[in-house]
């Protein structure tokens, strides 16, 4: 059995679904956090909640009986993805809920599995942790300056690991994601805000002048990595999860545009300090240590979230 946190969430529903189709049984947990609507997390799951070996638990892993969970169950591995995302989202105001739910919350989860037998944990860390690197690809070797407070919680989340892993012998990967796009995504994020907006003649907002870049992976693609770590035991890793290529916010709106045969009404408003200019992943490591595609075309990628949009706001055009 595989344990997911976060699972009602945009990759959490994603990884349950790619990996009860690889024969897994998942155990979901989530609880539901009002970063946005309950009813489009509920949305995320109706296909794993078909699935017979599929079980959800709607709870909090800051609750302190959570190592009442996984009492008596056989865990081969636990994906732990619950946070609240979000470089924009998070500021000195609201910084102490960002610690209980991205520090405290991975802290309350790795000690109650520490003496447990479960060996194995995938943190999904961020490529925040980075800060601004400018034009070259940021390597895992490189140092974290995180220049966003969000970032300094999921390092906060890394040091974690690193300290149980070695003190409890655990076996633990940190997978530090790039921009992550595709269906399920969360409607704060770019790529759904776009494609909504413009489906429904609505206006968009761009950060700045819309001329930082990004390096945007498919979020199937973060699934298959994610299965290839589990299926082949990889080891204590930190690694980066990107497509290895950049793209501009400006550029990224030509293509959704281009899918979508609408022009978009974008209002281009003042750009976020803590914003990286550039996040460009370097994949030289993810791809020595996993052999497979995981580079899906963006036009595919995009044209499989807005059917997914279209779904979920019920837009017939």
């Amino acid at each position: 059995m595989i344990l997911v946190t976060g699972a009602a969430g945009f990759l959490g529903s994603n990884i349950c679904e790619t990996l009860l189709n690889k024969g897994y049984k998942v155990l979901g947990v989530d609880c539901f956090y009002n970063n946005y609507s309950e009813e489009i997390k509920r949305f995320n799951l109706r296909y794993c909640k078909g699935n017979p070996d599929f079980t959800f638990l709607e709870n909090n892993i800051l609750n302190p009986d959570i190592s009442k969970l996984i009492e008596g169950l056989n865990i081969k591995a636990i994906i732990h993805l619950a946070d609240i995302p979000g470089v924009t989202t998070c500021s000195e105001i609201n910084f102490d809920e960002y610690i209980k739910y991205n520090i405290t919350s991975t802290q309350r989860l790795l000690e109650a599995i520490k003496n447990k037998g479960i060996k194995k944990l995938i943190y999904a860390s961020s490529s925040t942790v980075y800060g601004d690197g400018g034009e070259v690809s940021m390597s895992e070797l490189q140092n974290t300056k995180p220049i966003s407070l969000y970032g300094v919680t999921k390092l906060a989340g890394e040091k974690l690991c690193h300290y149980y892993g070695k003190i409890y012998d655990m076996d633990i990967d940190i997978l530090r994601l790039f921009t992550v796009y595709g269906p399920r995504q969360r409607p704060d994020m770019a790529f759904h805000h776009f494609i909504k907006n413009i489906l429904l003649d609505k206006e968009i907002k761009v950060y700045g002048d819309g001329e930082q870049k990004r390096d945007f992976v498919y979020v199937d693609d973060i699934c298959k990595v994610i299965l290839e770590i589990v299926d082949q035991d990889v080891k204590e890793e930190i690694l980066n999860i990107g497509k290895g290529q950049t793209l501009t916010v400006n550029n990224s709106i030509k293509i959704i545009e281009e899918v979508l045969n609408k022009k978009a009404k974008i209002n281009y408003i003042e750009p976020v300090e803590e914003e990286q200019l550039i996040t460009h992943a370097n994949v030289k490591k993810l791809d020595e240590i996993i052999k497979l595609d995981k580079k899906t075309d963006i036009y595919k990628g995009i044209k499989n979230e807005v059917n997914y949009i279209k779904k979920l706001y019920k837009i017939t055009q």
